[in-house]
């Protein structure tokens, strides 16, 4: 009655900077804010003429008005007059500045928007164009709408069917693909650092369809959706190489990081086009899709029989990242106050993100400097292939700026091993992060695990081992609490009349899910729906800090 899971430990490792480089940084540092501090411009001659011309231009009028014997009124009016014209002249500065700072907000805008436009071949000249794919793809794109839609028909449609009692009736009343056809963009293969067995892939997807496909449960209702887009990285591993045909013994199949989606709703879905519902949605379907086919996730399609698929469809990570989030400099000021006539400063805080895992700073209150110190770690299923993105927030109670953003390649991470200094920040006119960033490997020795003494040494808050779950399945589930084996039991419970209730309300199989807990890190499996043998094939991943310690705690739930 208890699930069959695979358990791994494995060592993590890695090197910080050498001492020698760390001091070279701050003493570096150190250096340019002495210079910072001692580098005041001593007043000329020239800034003394002005000092002295702005004074007799102040004091004149004031001798004038003694010379004539002319009433203290005139001086008073004339210092009306001069406040009058100095405020209308800051209210006209104002709405400049303002108009300036909108026109180059546009020209960003509008500059971000061309970019993202453009295909990645103009970008990345290891890029390659495919526009012969694309052509071939454009000409079968008829035939490859029979084929899914007999798919959808016979086998989509009854597996619906049949996964509830209340979707009995479910058809699909209409299927058509539309007559526009995916496009690919780009195409990247890698050559470098990756296995000799195996192709690397990643194609640049880019679908705007104009498909139309109507669902209907009979006597209930009615829902669709016209017309999709999708844009995102498809990643294509073929592996292993063989030497007989087809050559390649499978192919697998996943997004790097989550695809952009927008889906035009129809019938009673059209419910979900409503601002904020729209957002909910699309992100439950993302979600949806990311169980499925984003990383850690993979769709593997065996090509022959002698293939282990499970190893293909969960490979060990490529290694662990170590984020050192420490500071920022010269953000850009977001608070304004009194219509923009005041500049205040902004209340910042990092969103670091790979893949599917997010990490959120604290937010640091009324500073453009702000100083987080703050240490995440994160797993890596692709090197090269997945990138680190940090973004750069001012915290407010409506909607949060952007103060910049950043994109760094763990690739080159993981060839550097340390990387540590300041980068610039993206989408804004000036900003920077300070940020250190290290590879760790994993060991699959066990005997070279760190013991208590060697972890005493570093910062306890670290991990110092990675745990991998491979949650596979589990067999023979009780309907419900009181089905047991034990007779004994089982009669008590048969005399009472809560339990013949329970039992006529429990007739069907268990919709089960898996919760696994390490302290208080906790993660689900998904659903497996009216089984007492249910099928997860997932894996699940758990930083550990003393091995001798904690504990995995395993638990199905219906």
């Amino acid at each position: 009655m208890t699930p069959a899971a695979e358990v791994k430990e494995y060592e993590v490792s890695g090197g910080a900077a050498p001492p020698e480089q760390r001091t070279s940084q701050s003493s570096e540092i150190t250096n340019e804010e002495v210079r910072g501090k001692t580098n005041h411009r001593v007043p000329g001659l020239m800034d003394l003429l002005t000092h002295f011309a702005k004074a007799f231009f102040y004091l004149f009028p004031v001798y004038l008005t003694g010379y004539f014997g002319l009433s203290i009124a005139w001086i008073v009016f004339g210092l009306f007059v001069w406040m009058w014209w100095k405020k209308n002249r800051s209210a006209k500065l104002s709405r400049l500045q303002a108009a300036f700072r909108l026109v180059d907000e546009e020209r960003l805008v509008i500059t971000n928007e061309i970019k993202q436009e453009l295909p990645p071949w103009v970008h990345f000249p290891d890029v390659e164009r495919v526009e012969w794919l694309n052509k071939i793809v454009s000409q079968a794109w008829p035939y490859i709408g029979i084929y899914l839609e007999k798919l959808f028909k016979d086998r989509i449609e009854p597996s619906i069917c049949g996964s509830n009692v209340y979707l009995k009736t479910f058809i699909f009343s209409k299927l058509h693909f539309g007559e526009k056809s995916p496009k690919i963009a780009g195409v990247k293969v890698y050559t470098d650092e990756v296995d000799k067995r195996q192709v690397i892939i990643d194609l640049q997807i880019s679908y705007i369809g104009d498909c139309e496909i109507n669902v209907e449960i009979k006597k209930v209702c009615k829902a669709g959706l016209k017309g999709v887009l999708l844009h995102g990285t498809l990643r294509v591993i073929l592996e292993p190489l063989i030497g007989q045909m087809p050559l390649v013994g499978a192919v697998t199949l996943f997004f790097i990081r989550p695809p952009t989606l927008e889906i035009n709703w129809t019938g009673l879905t059209n419910i979900l086009d409503i601002p904020g519902v729209n957002e909910m949605s699309d992100t439950k379907i993302l979600d949806a899709i990311a169980s499925y086919m984003v990383l850690p996730n993979r769709f593997t399609c065996p090509l022959t029989s002698k293939i282990n698929v499970s190893h293909l469809r969960f490979p060990l990570p490529h290694g662990v990242v170590r984020i050192y989030v420490k500071q920022a400099a010269d953000l850009i000021r977001k608070d304004t106050y009194l219509m923009g006539m005041v500049q205040g400063k902004s209340d910042p805080y990092a969103v670091v993100r790979i893949g599917t895992q997010t990490f959120r700073s604290k937010t640091i209150k009324g500073n453009l400097n702000p100083a987080w110190n703050e240490i995440y770690e994160a797993v890596v299923h692709e090197a090269p292939g997945q990138d680190l993105e940090v973004e750069l927030y001012d915290e407010d109670p409506d909607k949060d700026d952007f103060l910049g953003s950043l994109l760094i390649d763990l690739g080159e991470v993981r060839k550097d091993r340390v990387v540590e200094e300041w980068f610039p920040l993206n989408d804004v006119d000036h900003g920077k992060i300070h940020l250190k960033l290290e590879w760790l490997s994993l060991l699959t020795d066990q005997d070279k695990i760190y013991t208590e003494e060697t972890a005493r040494r570093i910062n306890p808050a670290l991990s110092n081992a990675l745990l991998i779950v491979y949650l596979d399945s589990a067999y023979n589930l009780p309907r419900n609490h009181y089905e047991y084996t034990n007779n004994e039991y089982s009669m008590k419970k048969k005399n009472k009349q809560k339990y013949i209730k329970s039992i006529k309300k429990s007739t069907l199989d268990p919709s089960s899910s898996v919760q696994l807990a390490v302290d208080n890190k906790k993660q689900e499996s998904k659903i497996c729906y009216n089984s007492s043998a249910p099928v997860w094939e997932q894996a699940f991943t758990f930083f550990i800090k003393n091995i001798h310690s904690q504990e995995l705690n395993i638990e199905i739930k219906d």
